[in-house]
Order: C-alpha cells, then structure tokens, then sequence
C-alpha cells in the first residue's frame, strides 16, 4: 500500500498545533494539551487502538502492547511528545501553527520528537491496515516529561519490569543520518546512540560574611567562587577513549582507506594524540572523549550596597562513561581546593551501560538503514545528551537511539531553537523507515 502522504502531513501538523510543553512543575503545564495529544491518537490511529492493550504509566506515558505472532522477547519503539518551551524571539512564524513554507513544516517538536512519534504510528496503523501483525510482542512507548527528565518513562520501564518484560530490541531518538559524515570518513552516515553520557548538575557554593558593601573583607563570598569557576574551567576533565568511542572508531575503520584503517582500529595507541587533538578540534570532539563542565546559572547578593553571606552557581556536567557522578564530584572539589566551598549534587544519571553491536538486533537495524538510505553508511557513537531510553537499558542490552531522517549540521541546529522545522519528504521518509522496520519485528 502507497503511503496516504496526506492523512500523514494532516495528521502531523495537528500534532503540532498542540502545546504539549512540558514544565519544570508539571503543575504548571497546559495538561489539557497533552490529554487532547492522546485523544489525536486514539481519533487518528484506530487500527492501532483496536489491536493494542492501551495503559498510561505514570504522569502522562502512553504504552501500546501490539500481541506478536508467536512467544519470543518483544521490541519497543519509543519517542516522546512532549516539547520544550518557546521563546518567540527568532521565530519567523507561530511556534504552533504547523505552517507549511518550502517544503516544510514549522513548529515546536516537528524534529523533537513529534516527527518519529508520526512516523511509529502511522507506519503502525498502515502496516496493520494490510494485515500485519508483528512476529513478537511489540511496545510503543510515549514519554510526556523528556524535556523535563521527569519519571515518567522511569514508570513504564517499572510497568514493563513487573511484568516480566525483557525486550530484545528499543529504538528511541538520538543520532540521525548525516550528510558531512564524521572526521575520517567522509562519506553520509547513519550515525546510531550506543550509549549516553551522564548528565548530572552540581550547586557550587561559596560563603563569606555578610554586611555593608562599605567595609568589604579581602575576599568577599563572590570572589571566591569567582575563583573556584576559574579554576574548573581552567583544570577540564581528563581525555580519555571511553568503550563507546572505541567501538565507533573500530567500525569505522572497516569504511575509511586502507592507508588510514590502521590509526582507527588503534585508536587507544594514539591516545595522546586524542588528547592534543581534543583542545583543538572544537567542542564536539572535545565532548567525545571528554566529561565536560559548563557553568549555567548564578546565584549572589541582591543589593548594591550589602554584602552577601553566600553564593553559587549551578555547574552542568555531561560524564563519559567510565565515570560516575560519585567520582565527577570528587573531581570538582579536587579542583576547587577549598574545604569551605560546598559542592552539592542536585540531581543526575550516571552513564548508561553500551549497548551491544555483535548481534542480530544490530544486524537488523544495519539493514533497514541500508534499505532506507542506500548511500549512507552505518556506524556507533556516544551520544551527548540524554534520552527517556536510559531507563531502558536496565532491561535492554540492546539499546539504539536513531532518528530515522536525514538532517544537516544546520537543520540539527534547530532543535530546541528557532523556526524548528522539517522537510515534509523527511517526514515521509521517517514513515516508510519504520513500515520496513515493523517487518522485521
């Protein structure tokens, strides 16, 4: 059956006209958005809803069990529909008016990640609607608090826990396919999440005497910790090739010329060479075999004339796997090198374990993106940022986060930014990705 390519853009755009912005209070968040996000569903998709046992985990989760052919371990397809606020300034039309201009579609959430959430469900219902049923059980799960790491895919995890759930296979957002490709191979690449890198934020706290801006001490409480910012900025996590990072390197080496496959396949004897090369080749390089610290929020006095007892700032780190928060905490104080400057973990994941690549599921996904994007080769990497699909790999060895679309260096620029948008042929795309994928599941 031909995509209903029309049904599909209508669908998609009412998904974006909803403002199903998530809260760092949920409280405070338009949940009437969010409910009329699930009644779309329910209204638009009514294959899927006829055939799946619906539950809503959590605050606002949706899990759908599609019931497989025969007994085997399931599959999960993930994404979420939650957004991130906007801010007006930058966007050249309404964040949520789903405007079509060019080719595409503008709007909040139509990369983030509204677009693979259409794409599951409309390759769902239409698969369904030609009379497929899947091989083993299959689950969609649909988070409403990513933006916000909220607990929510935390819960359904918990729900698929007790039930004895064990999936074979979970795709949720994360790489996507690239056309600049990645240093040393230079070729499109269908770039896979194998792991995630913590995230996790520290309050950093200096405290001095307080009183009359008129008689400062030597040192007040916002010099010091003006210091102890130098310092972390000035004394960055050592570089290191994390497990993750070696795997990419090693299958990329099977792709790169003969006269360069050496160097990947080894990469671990060129490590001070990383090293060097981490300070000079750009933050995205640097984060790859890195933790990383960035300085994100400061807190100090409130008047011109008094002096404040106390000040902090917020640091953001991102920890590479290898580490944990428990030992990136140790690091930072090690830095500051002041017993009266408290450094206080507010909240944070450690590394998820790495998902395997020696296996069918690997296999599988390999050819799919194969049969999608013919042109495009396949390899691992360690992803940045964090994903509901975390909380997956306590019981997944087989965790992949790919965005199946094609995006340039500036359309991966977009998210969570201004005039977010997507090409209408990605969108389409992104459907008959996941019609292929269904077959195989």
């Amino acid at each position: 059956m031909a995509l209903k390519k029309n049904k599909i853009i209508h669908d998609f755009r009412d998904m974006i006209r909803l403002r199903t912005i998530s809260c760092e209070d949920m409280s405070k968040a338009p949940l009437d958005q969010f409910e009329a996000f699930r009644a779309l569903l329910r209204e638009r998709f009514p294959a899927l809803f006829e055939a799946a046992e619906v539950r809503y985990p959590g605050f606002n989760g949706i899990l759908l069990k599609i019931k497989g052919r025969m007994e085997g371990s399931p599959s999960v397809l993930m994404a979420h529909y939650d957004v991130v606020p906007v801010d007006q300034d930058g966007w050249t039309c309404d964040p949520f008016g789903a405007e079509i201009r060019n080719g595409r579609i503008y709007g909040r959430g139509t990369l983030d990640t509204k677009s693979t959430l259409c794409g599951i469900v409309e390759a769902v219902e239409a698969n369904l609607m030609e009379g497929w049923q899947p091989m083993h059980d299959l689950y969609l799960s649909f988070g409403g608090e990513e933006e916000t790491h909220g607990d929510t895919c935390r819960e359904i995890v918990r729900t698929l826990l007790e039930d004895g759930v064990k999936p074979a296979f979970v795709l949720d957002e994360g790489g996507a396919v690239i056309p600049e490709g990645v240093p040393g191979l230079r070729k499109k690449a269908a770039m896979v999440g194998i792991a995630e890198k913590g995230t996790a934020n520290y309050r950093v706290t200096a405290f001095g005497k307080g009183g009359h801006a008129s008689t400062p001490p030597r040192h007040t409480a916002v010099g010091k910790l003006a210091e102890a910012a130098v310092r972390i900025e000035n004394h960055p996590f050592p570089a290191r090739i994390s497990e993750p990072v070696y795997v990419m390197f090693r299958e990329i080496a099977k792709l790169v010329p003969v006269y360069e496959r050496f160097a990947f396949a080894n990469v671990k004897l060129f490590t001070p060479a990383v090293k060097a090369a981490a300070t000079v080749l750009g933050p995205t390089f640097n984060a790859m075999v890195r933790t990383t610290q960035a300085l994100v929020t400061v807190d100090g006095g409130t008047a011109y004339n008094v002096l404040p007892d106390r000040a902090s700032f917020v640091v953001n780190l991102r920890i590479l796997p290898g580490e944990t928060m428990e030992s990136a905490e140790a690091y930072l104080r090690k830095i500051i090198k002041d017993p009266e400057i408290s450094v206080e973990l507010i909240d944070g994941t450690d590394p998820t374990p790495v998902s395997e690549i020696n296996c069918p599921e690997w296999q599988m996904l390999r050819e799919v993106c194969a049969d999608t994007w013919p042109d495009a080769v396949f390899a691992p990497y360690m992803l940045n940022g964090g994903t509901d699909s975390r909380f997956y790999h306590e019981i997944s060895e087989h965790v992949y986060k790919f965005s199946p679309m094609e995006m340039t260096a500036e359309e991966r620029g977009l998210v969570h930014g201004p005039d977010e948008s997507i090409a209408i042929e990605n969108l389409l795309k992104t459907v008959i990705f996941y019609k292929k994928l269904l077959t195989r599941l």
